[in-house]
């Protein structure tokens, strides 16, 4: 057994060697006949969420690796108040807050229990905004900004004696509105709205043994209308299929061995195959065969990530899947990881970038990100209530997308572009975190990234060379709880500028004034900072949001 393994090893290890000399060879021109502007792409919760004890327990449900994961339902159990036995006693949730940004957060969700075999969740959510917010480059009118978004999923589970089943099926629709360019009437409508529509099902192995498995299949919809002035509804549709299978072994070294696929297929609507701009349909698929390694002081998986495109960038192409962790002490473990593979540049992708991105008649087909090495190593260490981890690494990357930002002279509006080039990024971090027996608990991470790319350094002006985020949470009495959190990121210079660093200071307080009712109000931006919550869009300014949540 010892020598197939190492005979496995050495194939492997031939494999990752040669993983470089893939066809990714393609040439990304860049069409854009509008100027760039100061630009920022960092990703923001409209309604900051607020911290409080909840029991975050989701179906291990995912749509595909290669696509964006499926919209779970989480209950929000609270379970600090539970006598022993009644650790199911709360099966809803509901919650509903409104701020001076006429930014609304109602959640409800309820899981049905039929039985020990049988379960159903169910889940709605509506957040958004209405509000002025400053245009760029110093306008002097500020633009009324308003952005809904509304998700309902349902979720079916039967636990057979030997697997389990289960059915999800979700709606996820977005309302809102371009900023326009010198704030003029000529940009047509501002009643921008796309939709995603999924369905899927998945079976998963649920006996202990030596063969663990789980297969899933789904269809995906994405539309969007009146991106730009386009009045035709463009939309994405992505069949999926995935699963995998993993053998447990009994040698004293070699445990496990096992391999994981995934399936998608691309199909367009006619309205995005004009010759100009044709976009491909096409199909992805990805595997990734491993074998897991482990003795009594480390642990060893060695795998290899395979992944084959048949158009839009058409190649096969190969990264490794390595990843080693050993014990220096009983509270020192050391690790070293080389990672990459294929991220799909689908439009659910780009809309979680920034969801202002526009679809133009003049848009070419985005080439799939290949992140053809990723190496990080780096130590943890626990030492009650204190646990620290260090870390360095390298990310190397073919056509990764940069935000930019963009007017549409003909239409007057302002939206998230994407250029892509070959990147590279050295970086090194930390992380701690501090747990005091439930009263007091505290994260903080920060990490410095040096990027460089293959193109000019502008590109590049929405890269975070720093970032650091500091989170505390603290019960001051029986059922209040005060949450502070802080987030900073400065940015990489380009060849004549830096775009404004990011400062947010958010806080919340909430109180359990009955068993099964909390209220709570939360803040954002309270230093009221000018910085972009997406390329080209800026954050809201102070804002506040009040509300009550019940468990049922």
């Amino acid at each position: 057994m010892k020598r197939i393994a190492f005979i496995a090893i050495a194939t492997l290890f031939t494999a990752a060697t040669f993983a470089q000399k893939d066809s990714l060879n393609a040439v990304v021109k860049v069409e854009n006949d509008y100027n760039p502007i100061i630009v920022k792409a960092v990703k923001q919760s409209f309604t900051p969420q607020v911290e409080l004890p909840t029991d975050n327990t989701p179906l291990d449900l995912v749509f595909s690796r290669s696509a964006t994961p499926f919209e779970k339902f989480v209950s929000n159990r609270d379970l600090t108040n539970l006598l022993p036995g009644q650790e199911a006693a709360d099966n809803g949730y509901a919650r509903l807050g409104y701020g001076n940004c006429n930014n609304v957060d109602a959640k409800v969700g309820y899981r049905l229990d039929l039985g020990k075999n049988d379960e159903i969740n169910m889940f709605a959510s509506l957040t958004g905004f209405k509000t002025d917010i400053d245009g760029i480059e110093n306008m002097s009118r500020e633009w009324n900004s308003r952005f809904y978004n509304t998700w309902i999923t349902a979720d079916y589970t039967h636990r057979f004696s030997g697997l389990s089943f289960s059915v999800i099926g979700g709606a996820n629709n977005n309302v809102f509105n371009y900023q326009p360019a010198g704030f003029s009437t000529e940009i047509g409508t501002d009643k921008q709205n796309y939709n995603d529509y999924r369905l899927m099902t998945q079976i998963k192995s649920n006996l202990a043994g030596p063969i663990s498995y789980s297969a899933n299949a789904g269809y995906q919809l994405h539309t969007r209308k009146y991106s730009s002035a386009m009045k035709e509804r463009t939309s994405e549709n992505q069949f999926s299929a995935g699963g995998d299978i993993k053998f447990e072994i009994g040698d004293e070294l070699l445990r496990a061995v096992g391999v994981a696929a995934d399936f998608d297929a691309f199909i367009y609507n006619d309205a995005m195959k004009p010759a100009y701009n044709k976009y491909d349909n096409y199909m992805s698929i990805r595997t990734n065969p491993f074998m897991d390694f482990r003795c009594d002081t480390w642990k060893f998986r060695l795998g290899i990530h395979a992944d084959v495109l048949t158009a839009n960038g058409k190649k096969i192409a190969f990264a490794p899947d390595i990843k080693f962790e050993g014990s220096i002490t009983d509270n020192i473990i050391f690790y070293a990881n080389a990672d990459g593979g294929n991220s799909l540049n689908t439009f659910t992708a780009l809309n979680e970038l920034s969801p202002y991105w526009c679809y133009r008649e003049e848009s070419k087909q985005f080439t799939p990100t290949y992140k053809v090495v990723d190496i990080e190593t780096g130590v943890r260490m626990g030492f009650e209530p204190l646990a620290v981890r260090l870390y360095t690494g390298y990310d190397y990357s073919k056509y990764n997308l940069l935000p930019t930002v963009s007017f549409n002279n003909a239409q007057n509006m302002i939206f998230t572009d994407f250029v892509q080039d070959d990147t590279r990024k050295y970086y090194v971090g930390a992380e701690a975190s501090y747990d005091y027996s439930g009263w007091f608990n505290a994260t903080a991470d920060m990490q410095y990234n040096k990027w460089s790319c293959d193109g000019a350094d502008d590109q590049l002006l929405f890269t975070p060379m720093f970032e650091a985020n500091l989170k505390a949470r603290a019960r001051l009495y029986e059922g209040l709880y005060f949450g502070l959190g802080y987030s900073f990121a400065r940015y990489t210079k380009g060849s004549n500028e830096r775009i404004e660093n990011m400062n947010n200071l958010n806080a919340n307080i909430s109180y359990r004034f009955h068993k099964n009712f909390r209220a709570y109000i939360q803040g954002d931006n309270l230093m009221n900072k000018s910085y972009y919550s997406y390329a080209g869009y800026y954050a809201r300014g102070i804002n506040f949001l009040a509300g009550v949540e019940c468990n049922f």
